[in-house]
């Protein structure tokens, strides 16, 4: 009988215990998504906008209370691994003179992990954008 209610008590613990860590680990807060920041710079920031325009997009970037880290035109040195959809990239990457990038710290939070939005601008020699991708960037 004492074996059976030992047997019984371990297991209401082990459930209790997967379900705790599945309740925290689905508790995930959202501010924003890469659809909305994708259709932020649909509406706002059109293919062929001039690279100030692209500019002032990522100054005046906000997103509620959430910290932008904002970078600044560069010359590419190779071609980005990662971030970019390599489809896409390589239909635009010979005619890439610049970059251009922003990030949005802490889009997406849980107990467990966070996650970051990074956006990317593609620049051509004219100063005319032509391509963007927006990715989700996980932390544990």
């Amino acid at each position: 009988m004492y074996q059976n209610l030992a047997t019984c008590r371990v297991g209401v613990v082990a459930l209790m215990l997967i379900l705790m860590v599945t309740f925290l680990a689905g508790c995930v807060h959202r501010v924003v998504s890469v659809d909305d920041v994708d259709k932020m710079i649909k509406d706002q920031l059109p293919i062929g906008s001039d690279k100030q325009r692209v500019k002032e997009f990522i100054d005046n970037l906000k997103v509620d209370s959430l910290r932008v880290l904002r970078g600044d035109f560069y010359k590419p040195a190779f071609q980005p691994v990662g971030f970019w959809d390599p489809k896409k990239l390589d239909g635009l990457w010979d005619r890439v003179a610049e970059l251009i990038n922003a990030r949005i710290v802490d889009a997406e939070t849980s107990l467990l992990s966070r996650s970051d939005i990074f956006i990317e601008f593609a620049i051509d020699k004219d100063g005319r954008m032509i391509g963007y991708t927006v990715k989700m960037i996980w932390e544990d």
